[in-house]
């Protein structure tokens, strides 16, 4: 590994880790209707790099696949990629991104109307969904000050932290339980090894999640129907998903389909003090939950189940604690497995972005980018499913499926509209 022990910032810990082997970016890509001045938009994203010094930072490895956090290189920022194209297709954009250049990168699709696209890629070891959306969101506000101010403040931040960090700094240790007894199984000596690189490196890999988008009317009862039955949304739409699944499992028809779910929890708000959204890289816990799904009986109580395990697992301290048990299901040292379980990702609602009177964000998606995928050396889900919601509507995107990905989006739209009609029958 070519690297400077002065521009070292710190070794990556595990949960930072475990998304370099891939070189994976988790991306936020908005559809924007207006008249986009591109000076005004290079000018907030050089102020972005410069209030977030990490997003022009670099990340390599050494030989045994250690990586480590790398201040700026001597080479300019990279700064926006404009060309014109179709607004409605996400790209792989036209340079290459690379970690070991630069961990934010902005690329823009331009058209001669008046609609663009404009997709943030942050490196996944350096920000997760909170720290990827308040990146995006100082985007806009720099943006915004540009063209009603032609200037703007630049305030810069510290190098953000793992959740590691926070852990040791707030007293959390690691305790007996991981909080994945439920979806995990141990590994045999031979399913440890970390499986060789490919003679020819795989080219940069873009994925496009399929998604489910509920109308404002729908997205509004379903939360409605969480406040009048005490449960959580997090708990209705992770009981609709699982509901989803099992349906297009063989033999859903008669018993019931056991599954396995994890998901992360943003710790950010549940820690003492809170952490800032920038302030963490990836501060989310995971949380696990195994059931028999039985499609025929009610939503009501799966939901509850759901949301009840949470709680338990936080008011134990057990998701608070899992990021340190990280290392025996992630990487190298791994001696646990989560193959095939079911992956909810919630990422809340998204935040409405400050930008020009004569702008309009119409559209956002979640994309992912894998700057030189590998094979795995972790946990590999059966299905992926990213919720969150965008202008008060209820959005679930899927990731994998495979040849069944069609139907099991189509069962999703059923799940959630029957969830939906379930808050006005209650």
């Amino acid at each position: 590994m070519l690297r400077d022990e002065d521009d070292v910032v710190r070794v990556l810990a595990p949960s930072e880790e475990r998304f370099v082997r891939h070189g994976t970016y988790t991306g936020r890509s908005v559809s924007v209707v207006g008249d986009l001045d591109i000076d005004a938009l290079s000018a907030a994203f050089a102020a972005l790099q410069q209030a977030y010094p990490v997003a022009t930072c670099r990340i390599v490895e050494d030989a045994a696949g250690q990586g480590y956090l790398l201040r700026p290189g001597v080479q300019s920022p990279v700064g926006v990629w404009a060309n014109f194209g179709d607004p409605d297709t996400v790209r792989l954009p036209a340079e290459p991104i690379d970690p070991a250049l630069q961990l934010v990168y902005l690329d823009v699709v331009r058209t001669d109307t008046a609609r663009s696209r404009i997709t943030l890629f942050a490196h996944h070891s350096i920000a997760d969904a909170g720290h990827c959306v308040e990146l995006l969101a100082r985007l806009w506000d720099h943006y915004t000050d540009y063209v009603e101010y032609g200037t703007t403040t630049v305030v810069p931040h510290e190098y953000p932290q793992a959740l590691e960090w926070f852990a040791a700094a707030r007293g959390i240790s690691r305790s007996t339980p991981s909080g994945f007894e439920d979806v995990a199984r141990p590994l045999t000596p031979q399913e440890r090894s970390v499986p060789a690189d490919p003679a020819t490196p795989a080219p940069s890999a873009l994925v496009r999640p399929r998604r489910a988008v509920l109308d404002r009317a729908a997205t509004t009862r379903i939360v409605g129907l969480g406040r009048h039955q005490g449960i959580t949304v997090n708990g209705l739409v992770t009981a609709a998903l699982l509901r989803a699944y099992a349906s297009e499992k063989d033999g859903a028809a008669g018993d019931p389909v056991p599954l396995g779910c994890l998901y992360p929890v943003d710790m950010r708000s549940r820690l003492t003090p809170p952490a800032p959204a920038a302030a963490g890289t990836n501060m989310a816990g995971l949380a696990s939950f195994a059931a028999d799904i039985d499609v025929s009986a009610g939503i009501i109580e799966l939901a509850q189940r759901i949301s009840s395990r949470l709680h338990h697992d936080l008011a134990a301290g057990i998701t608070q604690q899992s990021v340190l048990h990280f290392p025996d299901f992630f990487g190298p040292a791994r001696v646990h497995s989560l193959a095939g379980h079911i992956a909810v990702t919630n990422t809340g609602v998204v935040p409405t972005f400050r930008v020009p009177a004569n702008l309009e964000l119409s559209d956002y998606e979640i994309v992912y980018l894998s700057a030189h995928p590998r094979p795995s050396a972790g946990a590999s889900a059966a299905v992926t499913f990213l919720v969150y919601t965008f202008a008060g509507r209820l959005t679930v995107g899927l990731l994998g499926g495979g040849p069944s990905a069609d139907r099991l989006l189509s069962a999703v739209r059923k799940e959630l509209t029957a969830l939906s009609e379930e808050a006005l029958d209650g």
